[in-house]
């Protein structure tokens, strides 16, 4: 339990006040590219009531260790992230997809030891899994 603790305060502390930089430095690099850019969240916490657009909300799905976890001693903790985003012509899918590659970027490039394992297995128009994989 504290390893997991332990994990949430560290994506809680990186969504929330270093997002904003890696989306801003997307933008400069991509607004060209992709023929617009993304807009900063709204969040104040993980898990807002109705704000103001857009705004993601993480939910933490599961922890989980199959059989071949058990051999290599894994725990496999699944976050959900769900994004809400004001309607204008760019699809959500689109946005999506640059926000998780912003944050697995925002992730790799942290030095926290459990991030050094995740994966994403499920991509939909407004969501994405995290599945990070602990050795303990």
């Amino acid at each position: 339990m504290r390893d997991f603790l332990t994990m949430y305060e560290r994506l809680e502390e990186l969504l929330l006040n270093k997002l904003p930089e890696y989306i801003t430095q997307w933008n400069k690099e991509n607004s060209d590219l992709f023929k617009f850019e993304l807009k900063q969240f709204t969040n104040q916490c993980m898990n807002p009531g109705i704000e103001k657009f857009p705004y993601f909300a993480l939910t933490f799905i599961e922890k989980e260790q199959g059989k071949k976890d058990r051999i290599i001693d894994t725990i496999n903790y699944k976050f959900n992230f769900e994004f809400f985003y004001e309607k204008d012509d760019i699809p959500a899918y689109e946005k999506t997809i640059c926000y998780q590659q912003i944050i697995c970027q925002m992730l790799h490039e942290d030095d926290f030891e459990y991030w050094l394992n995740f994966e994403v297995p499920k991509l939909t128009q407004r969501k994405f899994e995290l599945l990070v994989h602990v050795e303990w």
